[in-house]
């Protein structure tokens, strides 16, 4: 990778800048985080933003598949990415899927740069912002090993579990914006149903545990409940990695929660 140093002067940035690795494996949520973490940046030119070097690997192999079915394990190929980006120069990398989180000790354990846990900054995030009674939206992986509410308890909060039907349209919510890039009227209006369960039940907090579901942020907000997005909080600790700034809060750096 070539190495470019700042001219000085006008054309300026810090010599110890980073350079962020993003290994993308679905092609809307990298954008999600690459739009979450430009946003971060507070740059009047180009050479203000960091280098980043993106991977959109659409070909690794399916998380959801190896879960459900029992198909090929991607830790081994997400590892040799990250391995392939670092040796590009990638100082931090990123994974902006969080069903692959599940296998985080498989890829990210011998990894020569940083790798945050976008699950761990998620409900570290909602956290710091004193949410009480917390419901995380996730693929249905991520929910049958129930990862976030395992971490959500771990960090001194209650989790609020979806029902079986509710996690169903969660599931349909996800492949409609795979598959279409948004979600459709019916969807949308089972969904206001639901957050108007969640808010009778006393859920305070929606956390987006799929980075799929980032558009999805003001659907929620509308119904007085917190929400966080686990493509925003990534990017948040990435911000913070590259640019040296390890020592800011996650509200320092990542967008605050929405709410009525």
């Amino acid at each position: 990778m070539a190495k470019i140093l700042p001219l000085g002067g006008d054309v300026d940035w810090p010599e110890d800048e980073g350079v962020l690795g993003v290994v993308g494996v679905a092609p809307w949520a990298t954008i999600e985080f690459l739009r979450a973490f430009y946003a971060l940046v507070p740059a009047t030119k180009d050479w203000h933003f960091p280098r980043v070097i993106t991977d959109t690997n659409t070909k690794l192999p399916s998380r959801g598949r190896y879960f459900q079915l029992g198909e090929r394990d991607p830790s081994p190929y997400i590892a040799e990415n990250i391995r392939e980006l670092a040796d590009l120069g990638a100082t931090v990398i990123v994974l902006p899927c969080n069903t692959a989180h599940l296998l985080y000790d498989r890829w990210a354990v011998n990894a020569a740069v940083p790798v945050p846990n976008i699950v761990e900054e998620t409900v570290a995030l909602a956290r710091h912002e004193q949410a009480k009674l917390v419901t995380p939206f996730t693929s249905t992986s991520l929910a049958d090993f129930d990862l976030y509410g395992a971490v959500i308890e771990k960090q001194g909060m209650a989790c609020h579990r979806l029902s079986p039907e509710d996690q169903s349209l969660v599931s349909q919510l996800l492949e409609e914006v795979k598959v279409h890039s948004a979600v459709g009227d019916a969807n949308l209006e089972r969904l206001d149903r639901l957050c108007s369960k969640l808010r009778l039940s006393g859920v305070d907090t929606i956390l987006l545990g799929c980075t799929e579901l980032t558009s999805l942020m003001p659907r929620f907000a509308k119904h007085g409940l917190k929400v966080f997005d686990s493509n925003q909080a990534l990017a948040g600790s990435a911000f913070r990695l590259v640019m040296g700034k390890q020592n800011q809060t996650n509200s320092d750096t990542t967008p605050s929660a929405l709410s009525a």
